[in-house]
């Protein structure tokens, strides 16, 4: 059974996120060209593919609202967290270093430049393996539960086929 605390830091968690994800969300969907110009300027400045700017405009937002009520919250935090990994080391971090003042600590330049997308980095994956916790959708709907039974039951037939070819 789960403690208090440990229930506590995921929501705190979940719900921090999800309300740091919704305006960027929001801004890369609602912004001038919507989530296409977002995706095309993501293809055109950093040469990812298209539909990855697609992908992280979208699931900023969604994740967002999902993370708030703590559905399908370690899906999402797989989804945000390959964002926000895209987004600190392909993008932010390169753009850190261009221009900077040659005489600077390159150091906190670079950690200036990517605080944000790594704190969420860090964020996402520690939700990813917490889960959404007892203050959760996952928890009241059961789905962390279906899930890991799920996974239980494979594990359990592909050692029982293992067995009979032994």
């Amino acid at each position: 059974m789960r403690k208090l605390p440990h229930d506590l830091a995921a929501l705190i968690l979940r719900v921090a996120a999800g309300l740091i994800f919704l305006p960027h969300g929001w801004s890369k969907i609602a912004g001038e060209g919507g989530a296409s110009a977002f995706a095309a300027d993501i293809a055109s400045n950093y040469h990812l593919p298209t539909f990855l700017g697609h992908l992280a405009a979208w699931s900023e937002l969604a994740g967002g609202v999902l993370l708030l009520v703590g559905l399908f919250t370690r899906l999402d935090a797989l989804l945000l967290a390959g964002t926000m990994a895209v987004a600190t080391f392909v993008v932010q971090l390169p753009d850190a270093l261009y221009g900077a003042d040659p005489h600077a600590i390159k150091f906190f330049v670079l950690m200036r430049g990517i605080e944000l997308p790594l704190a969420m980095l860090a964020m996402t994956l520690a939700l990813l393996l917490t889960g959404g916790g007892r203050f959760s959708l996952d928890a009241l709907l059961g789905i962390e539960t279906r899930v890991a039974a799920l996974f239980c039951k494979r594990k359990a037939a592909a050692e029982a086929a293992a067995l009979e070819h032994s």
